[in-house]
């Protein structure tokens, strides 16, 4: 196949529009890619709330945003937002960390869809494809009651298209086709949408299909990335029905597969006890989703219900030993939830359900005349957990608005022993603004989560080996955080401050990094506190922000290598982006990135072998970096028939170890292979997206 030929098709159609188009008038200077404030009104399913430190969504990513980067996983979804990070060169292991807290003990969603399960804990567990997304929503921190179950250290929310949001006006019937070219690597990417709609807008549907084939890429010091190739195909389908004024049904379906020769642990470095071995991932998701919204004041009803399962299969880290190893978790989950308007009083209630069943099936015996291995070994364990929630918005006056809330969970554990493992609690939550004039307001709130024993991730599921603590107790999260807002014409400014403590942390004991029982271990601490600015006039926008955090388990500094994944830390970080709409067709852009270095840590730990323990200290450091990327769109017709995209990711070719990832403690005997790897270097993307 022809890669070029979108492309190339694209840029001469645009050409040809141009000359036609030049005068047309400057489109609306508002800026979509601006981050919403929380009292506009979008499609929210989080409660929206005035105030930074109140309970309820801190940031918003855009559909926007997303194309700006042409975002291709996790890293560029969140590049705009220093509170959030998931780098890493390989998708595959990229984990989410929210204020340094990881995905384990963050609550991730996909339209309602709880993604619960680690299948391996040398990878993320979140697979998400870009081009599906409407937006990402963020609540950093334990908050709202209605945040979900088990959101010690906040919520991710990614929400997906529907038909509406790409069907133009009086359209009933549309297609998108869109090819994206990486020079890094010299790969592609290909989608086709189709979507369609009635006339009175009762009906739509949504099919997407996502191709891409990604060699493997170079960092910035020129070396190949091992293992960050892969083919990747995407599937998902939706269709929604609005079957009065007040009901609204909407199912779907997705799909997505990666498959590559990748590393077999693709959060660190080649080794030769991490080799290339031949990996495929999936996910399949199905979300029912249905609102009633009635004329009553009393009665706003949504009910989410969804089924998802995710898959890990490779072939064993010792290729000699010729084994396959599939780990699977499935997920199946139901929010009911209402909201009643009563006076001055919004009243948020509903209740949360959720079961998982890890599972990892071994399979060591080949067969070498039918070319298959043979004899699995199957273990699993499973668990389930209820929740129950209130939160209340109660607007005093026109000056303070107050928000309580109060969520009760029940969580219960048969883990792979036979052992079930129980605990329930209550977390509550409070916080206010008040606005001392129209434009100055102050916020401040305290929050609480818990989370109990959950499923391990699909790979550590083996029978005796691995344990829990028979009195393992749920982990309880504590927010307290305080803000203040100035906005006032086309400035906005805001900062806070906040303290996260994680008490009864679940993890290995303290030192004993290769323990394999799990127990309530030391409490995990952060401080931190964050600056943002704004200034947006006609047709320019710029956007910084700082975040700065420490984050320390027992005292230590956290490390996503010694903590497990369920934190880690990042320096200080600077973000700006700045854009301008030069006319109706053109719009430019550029982004920054500094990242403070963290200066050299050391960590006790002990190694037991044969009954004997084994004392020792490592040390590692994290040096600082800088990137900087620029972008430019081309839209030479109103109706977007025809959109180039030029993205030209970190310019100066910065060679670097992002902080989310592994540090290097390659430098301490037997821990050669403890690394991230870098993340890529310089890559050009260029996009052509064509719309019939």
């Amino acid at each position: 196949m022809n890669h070029f030929k979108l492309l190339t098709l694209a840029i001469a159609t645009a050409l040809g529009t141009q000359a036609a188009l030049a005068d047309e008038a400057l489109q609306n200077s508002a800026k979509e890619n601006a981050v919403p404030e929380k009292s506009e009104a979008i499609a929210l399913d989080m409660v929206s709330v005035v105030g930074q430190a109140t309970s309820g969504v801190d940031s918003v990513v855009t559909q926007e945003m997303l194309e700006n980067a042409q975002a291709g996983d996790l890293n560029d979804i969140f590049a705009l937002n220093p509170e959030v990070s998931a780098g890493g060169p390989v998708a595959l292991g990229q984990k989410i960390y929210v204020r340094n807290i990881g995905e384990d003990l963050v609550n991730v969603t996909v339209d309602g869809a709880s993604q619960a399960g680690g299948v391996f804990h040398h990878a993320g567990r979140v697979v998400i494809e870009p081009d599906l997304l409407k937006q990402v929503e963020v609540e950093a921190g334990a908050g709202s009651a209605t945040a979900g179950l088990g959101a010690l250290g906040g919520t991710v929310r990614f929400v997906t298209k529907d038909p509406e949001d790409l069907l133009r006006a009086n359209e009933t019937v549309g297609a998108t086709l869109k090819s994206t070219y990486y020079s890094n690597g010299e790969s592609f990417k290909h989608s086709a949408t189709v979507y369609a709609g009635d006339e009175q807008g009762k009906f739509g549907a949504l099919a997407n299909i996502v191709s891409a084939d990604l060699n493997n890429r170079k960092d910035g010091g020129g070396d190949e990335i091992e293992g960050s190739e892969s083919e990747n195909l995407v599937g998902f389908v939706k269709l929604v029905a609005n079957i009065n004024d007040e009901q609204k049904l909407s199912l779907s379906y997705e799909s997505l597969n990666q498959e590559g020769d990748i590393l077999y642990r693709p959060e660190y470095v080649p080794h030769f006890r991490n080799i290339i071995t031949a990996t495929e991932a999936n996910r399949e998701t199905i979300i029912a989703n249905y609102n009633l919204n009635t004329a009553s004041e009393l009665v706003n009803l949504s009910v989410n219900a969804y089924h998802t399962q995710v898959e890990q299969l490779r072939q064993g880290q010792y290729l000699a030993i010729g084994d396959v190893h599939d780990g699977s978790v499935e997920t199946t989950g139901l929010t009911i939830e209402n909201i009643s308007t009563l006076g001055s009083n919004k009243l948020i209630y509903g209740v949360n359900y959720r079961e998982d069943t890890s599972k990892l099936e071994s399979y060591t015996d080949y067969n070498s005349a039918t070319g298959f291995y043979e004899t699995p070994t199957s273990t699993d364990e499973s668990g389930e957990v209820m929740g129950l929630y209130v939160q209340d918005v109660i607007s005093v006056n026109d000056q303070l608005t107050v928000t309580a809330g109060l969520r009760y969970d029940d969580y219960s554990l048969k883990d792979v022993n036979g052992q079930k493992i129980t605990d329930s609690g209550i977390a509550p939550n409070l916080s206010a603004n008040y606005a001392i004039t129209p434009e100055l307001s102050i916020s401040g709130g305290y929050a609480e989560a818990i989370r109990g024993a959950t499923v391990r991730d699909s790979y550590t599921v083996y029978e005796g080996s691995n344990t829990n603590d028979p009195d393992l107790k749920a982990e309880r999260s504590k927010n307290t955080e305080i803000a203040i807002e100035y906005n006032v014409g086309s400035v906005s400014l805001a900062g806070g401050a906040y303290q996260a403590i994680i008490d009864d942390a679940i993890g290995y004991e303290g030192q004993y990094r290769w323990s394999t029982e799990w127990v309530n271990t030391d409490d995990i601490e952060t401080n931190g506190y964050y600056l943002k600015a704004g200034y947006e006039k006609n047709a320019l926008s710029v956007n910084s922000s700082f975040h700065s955090a420490k984050t320390e388990q027992d005292g230590v500094t956290a490390e996503r290598y010694i903590s497990a994944g369920t934190a880690t830390s990042v320096g200080d970080t600077f973000l700006m982006d700045v854009n301008y709409q030069i006319d109706s067709a053109w719009l430019i852009g550029w982004t920054g990135q500094v990242v403070s270095p963290i200066a050299s840590t050391s960590y006790d730990l002990v190694y037991v072998s044969g009954g004997v323990e084994y004392p020792e200290t490592i040390t590692t450091k994290k040096e600082g970096y800088s990137t900087h990327d620029v972008y430019a769109r081309w839209s030479p017709m109103a109706d977007d028939t025809v959109v180039l995209n030029l993205t030209v990711k970190n310019v100066f070719d910065e060679d670097y170890i992002n902080h989310s990832s592994p540090a290097d403690f390659t430098a301490n005997a037997g821990y050669e292979l403890i690394s991230g790897q870098a993340d890529p270097g310089r890559d050009v993307r260029l996009s052509a997206a064509f719309k019939f």
